[in-house]
This record gives C-alpha cells, sequence and structure tokens, in this order.
C-alpha cells in the first residue's frame, strides 16, 4: 500500500525543494507562454503539426516527423507523429525516459535487443513484435530497440517521453542516443579504419534486423 504524507507550508520547501522548483517552473512557463491566449489549453493535429528534421544516420528509408509537444510548448513531454514510408525504420537507439508508441496507420514493428551493445545486436522473440493500427507500446527506458514499417509498405505511430529524466532532487534534459553514435564512440581513431568498421558494423546491424522481421512475420 503506497503511503502519503502531509507537508505542511512552512516544510514544503525544505522537505521537496525539487518538487516546489517544478511547480515555480511550470506556473512562470504557462504564464509566459499564454498570457495572451484565451485558453491555456492548446489543440494541436496529428497531420499539420511542425515538420521536425531528420538526421539520415538515424533511419532507414524515408521519415516524416511532425513534432505535436516539444520545448515550444509543452514543460514536460515530448509527442510526435511519425510516418514510415516503404519499410523504412528507425537504427537501433535507446531514449533516457519511457517511450509511447502508439499505431495510427498500416503494420509496423518493434524490436528489443538482448544486452547492452549495438555490436552484432541479438533479438529475444518475445521482445519482437507486430504492430497494427491502435496497438499501443511501452518501451522502458535505457533500452535498445528499433522501430517502424515492413514489407515496403507505409507506417504510422505516435511517439511520447518525457521531456526530462530526474535522479534525487536534479531535473535534466533527457537524451536518445543512436546506433551511429554509439558506434563511432567505439570505432577506431583513423579514419578510414572508422569508415571501413562503421560500414561493416551497419551493414551487420541491418541484416540482422531483417532476418529478426522475417522471422516475426512467419511466426
Amino acid at each position: 500500500m503506497r503511503t502519503f504524507r502531509r507537508i505542511s507550508p512552512s516544510t514544503r520547501e525544505t522537505a521537496t525543494p525539487w518538487a516546489a522548483h517544478i511547480v515555480r517552473s511550470n506556473m512562470k512557463y504557462l504564464l509566459s507562454r499564454f498570457r495572451d491566449k484565451d485558453s491555456i489549453v492548446q489543440k494541436y493535429n496529428l497531420y499539420t503539426a511542425k515538420k521536425k528534421s531528420i538526421i539520415s544516420n538515424y533511419f532507414t528509408g524515408k521519415v516524416n516527423i511532425l513534432e505535436i509537444l516539444g520545448e515550444e510548448n509543452s514543460s514536460e513531454q515530448e509527442m510526435y507523429h511519425v510516418t514510415f514510408y516503404a519499410g523504412a525504420l528507425t537504427s537501433l537507439h535507446y531514449h533516457e525516459t519511457d517511450q509511447i508508441l502508439i499505431a495510427t496507420k498500416g503494420q509496423g514493428i518493434v524490436g528489443i535487443i538482448n544486452g547492452e551493445s549495438v555490436l552484432k545486436p541479438e533479438f529475444d522473440p518475445d521482445n519482437v513484435m507486430l504492430l497494427n493500427e491502435h496497438d499501443t507500446v511501452c518501451i522502458p527506458a535505457n533500452i535498445i530497440h528499433f522501430h517502424g514499417a515492413i514489407n515496403k509498405e507505409e507506417f504510422s505511430h505516435i511517439a511520447i517521453m518525457n521531456m526530462y529524466k530526474f535522479n534525487q532532487s536534479t531535473r535534466k534534459r533527457s537524451t536518445t542516443k543512436w546506433e551511429y553514435d554509439l558506434l563511432l564512440n567505439i570505432a577506431p581513431k583513423e579514419k578510414k579504419a572508422a569508415e571501413k568498421f562503421m560500414i561493416a558494423a551497419q551493414e551487420e546491424i541491418r541484416e540482422r534486423i531483417q532476418t529478426t522481421i522475417s522471422k516475426t512475420k512467419k511466426s
């Protein structure tokens, strides 16, 4: 059973300084953001939101990302509507907070690797699954995974994450760590050797992902 403790006004600041800071920050944000608006509740559309730039090294194939919520209009949440065209996929990556995916169109896939290295990834069949429209999954923080379309078809999903991660009394902007950058960290220092390493490593990862997708479709 969860136990709640009442905090009096005199002890609130000292007992939970981080919580008080978050409340003050949120109120300042809302007042500054919506001072000239009729309502602090704003409406956005999945298909007309602001387009987010794509870093090609982080995806295979054509991908379109629309930012519904971000630093400009939310103090806590990130929300995107992502469309993968013709079987496009993310590369392997992980987020520092949980990520929720909600399928909105077509059939896609999500897969989690065993272990903590993107090199020679192994996939547990129980953690690779097809996503149909309206399916929802929650991918835990710091778990390496991929997701996207299959069968050279189009697939879309909503992606939702917390903008900040908490460590005891501190709040820090969460980030996403991508396969390309993780491989660069362990690549040889010499330029030609590094290029050769990156090409070989990413080709093997792509092959392993496609093999995993084929097995999942047959099961």
